[in-house]
C-alpha cells in the first residue's frame, strides 16, 4: 500500500471541504420586499411597509408561523420563497456582507437591527439585500467534479509511487 504524502493529503482534504460547502443562487431583493421578512413586531411598527402593502398582507405577515414560507419578488420579478432556514444577507456600501436571520430583524426605523447577530446598520449604508438558496444542481455538479478529481489524484499517486521495495 503506497504512503500518501502530507501535501497530497491536504490537497484532497481542501478539495473535499470545497465540494461539501455547496453552491448557492443569490437573489437581489428590493428593500421594500426585504421588509416583509422582518420580525412580526417590526412588521407592525414599520410605517414604510404599511404604506406599500395592504392591511390584510400586514396582518398575514404579523400572524405567520415560525416555519411558514413567505414569498417575495426579487429585482428580476422572480418569486423567491423564504423560511426560517433561508440565508439572508445585507451588503454594505463598502461591500461587506452581513448575514441576518429571517423573521428576526427590524428595519422599522432608519437602521437595520439584527440583535441575534449584534448588527446595527444604518439603512443609508446598505447597498443591497440578498437571499441565498442552495442550488442542488450546482452542488451535485461541484461534488461530482470533486470526486472525479480526487479519484484521479489518488490513482495518479498510486501509479507514480511504483512498486514497494522492502
Amino acid at each position: 500500500m503506497p504512503h500518501l504524502r502530507p501535501t497530497a493529503f491536504f490537497a484532497v482534504l481542501t478539495l473535499a471541504a470545497a465540494t461539501l460547502s455547496g453552491c448557492y443562487n443569490t437573489y437581489r431583493v428590493p428593500a421594500d420586499e426585504f421588509r416583509k421578512l422582518q420580525s412580526a413586531g417590526a412588521v407592525i411598527e414599520d410605517q414604510k411597509l404599511a404604506g406599500i402593502i395592504s392591511p390584510e398582507e400586514v396582518s398575514a405577515l404579523e400572524k405567520r408561523g415560525e416555519n411558514d414560507l413567505v414569498t417575495i419578488t426579487d429585482d428580476k420579478a422572480e418569486k423567491v420563497g423564504v423560511n426560517r432556514d433561508t440565508r439572508l444577507f445585507v451588503r454594505s456600501e463598502g461591500g461587506r456582507r452581513y448575514q441576518v436571520t429571517a423573521f428576526n430583524f427590524s428595519m422599522a426605523s432608519s437602521q437595520l437591527v439584527a440583535s441575534d447577530r449584534d448588527y446595527l446598520l444604518p439603512l443609508s449604508e446598505v447597498k443591497s439585500f440578498e437571499v441565498d438558496h442552495l442550488s442542488t444542481g450546482k452542488t451535485v455538479a461541484m461534488v461530482s467534479a470533486g470526486v472525479i478529481l480526487a479519484t484521479g489524484l489518488i490513482v495518479g499517486i498510486v501509479v507514480a509511487s511504483g512498486k514497494a521495495s522492502f
